[in-house]
């Protein structure tokens, strides 16, 4: 049962409903007993099945039966429930990835009891809750139970078991005693939609393309009211994952660059989300990049971790080559 607890906070996000797999629901509670476990958690008001928009709870090799997670589970006072583990750790691939990448992801260790404290401060700075803690505590603690490497089931994106980890837990991974030094592109998203733009010979306004390549596009939008956290989770809410015209900062995005704005209008008529076509552009990327020198990396979507230091300047030359094809140049952000 806390095993299952466990998983299901791997996968909230913005919303109380969940997709669960019924081969994952078996795999933890055993074909024969999981739905007594399933009417259990019902009972106790943790989850409970829920239908579609059409009524339907599932269609098979469609869709997967959904769970809502209830309030009183979510506000529920924190319990941490720690017991010693007899089973080695599996290892789950849905495919062959390069050797170093596999080695990285099952022998990458971590600080626990740091990585702890430091969610413990980071939640009571930002008065953030204790649901959020308990989810931040189960994705770390997951790294226990499992690590696995595979591809979106929707975009070419590769999903590692650090996908989930929290940017503060994800501090104390190490190999060896040593932490992986990083790059990563700032503005990402902003600037994939510059790449694909170009690459469908679109428009796009030359102020969008030089706040892209400064990494300054979140600043446009900062207020006193607000900050660059939430100016970054509403464009990702209006514009680049999920284009909503009418809302505040889309119409504020329109009068800052309204070349840019008509071409996401354009594409908001697409049957293909521009969400999935930036991801995509995304993993063509970083997908295809590889320090040479490095015994140990991985991916992190816009992100790639490495351990030889030595790999820097030409991993840089690897992704400045990746966006000059449509003459981009990204602003990159590098931890040593």
């Amino acid at each position: 049962m806390l095993l299952f607890l466990q998983y299901i906070d791997t996968l909230v996000r913005d919303t109380t409903v969940v997709t669960i797999r019924s081969e994952k629901i078996r795999k933890i509670f055993t074909g024969d007993q999981y739905r007594r476990y399933i009417d259990i958690l019902a009972e106790l008001n943790i989850i409970t099945r829920v239908p579609y928009p059409d009524g339907k709870f599932f269609e098979l090799t469609k869709r997967y039966c959904q769970y809502r997670i209830h309030n009183q589970y979510l506000t529920d006072s924190l319990c941490l429930v720690l017991f010693k583990k007899d089973k080695s750790i599996k290892f789950i691939t849905d495919r062959k990835y390069p050797t170093k990448f596999e080695n990285t992801i099952k022998n990458m260790d971590c600080n626990f009891a740091e990585a702890i404290k430091d969610e413990f401060k980071h939640i009571s700075i930002f008065d953030a809750g204790e649901n959020c803690l308990r989810v931040r505590l189960s994705r770390l603690f997951a790294l226990n139970n499992e690590r696995f490497i595979k591809k979106g089931d929707k975009v070419d994106r590769v999903y590692t078991s650090f996908s989930n980890l929290s940017k503060i837990s994800r501090k104390h991974l190490h190999i060896n005693n040593n932490r992986l030094h990083d790059i990563d592109i700032k503005n990402c998203q902003p600037l994939l939609l510059c790449y694909l733009l170009r690459q469908l010979n679109m428009g796009v306004d030359k102020n969008y393309i030089k706040d892209c390549e400064a990494g300054n596009v979140y600043e446009r939008f900062i207020t006193a009211q607000r900050n660059r956290d939430m100016v970054k989770d509403d464009l990702y809410a209006s514009i680049y994952f999920d284009f909503k015209a009418k809302r505040a900062i889309a119409i504020e995005f329109k009068a800052i660059y309204p070349l840019t704005c008509q071409s996401l209008e354009i594409l908001d008529t697409d049957t293909v989300t521009l969400a999935s076509k930036l991801q995509n552009i995304e993993a063509s990327i970083f997908n295809n990049i590889t320090p040479k020198k490095s015994k140990y990396y991985f991916t992190l979507f816009d992100a790639i971790y490495f351990s030889d230091k030595a790999d820097i300047q030409d991993l840089i030359e690897q992704l400045y080559e990746k966006f000059a094809v449509y003459a981009l140049t990204p602003r990159l952000s590098i931890n040593c």
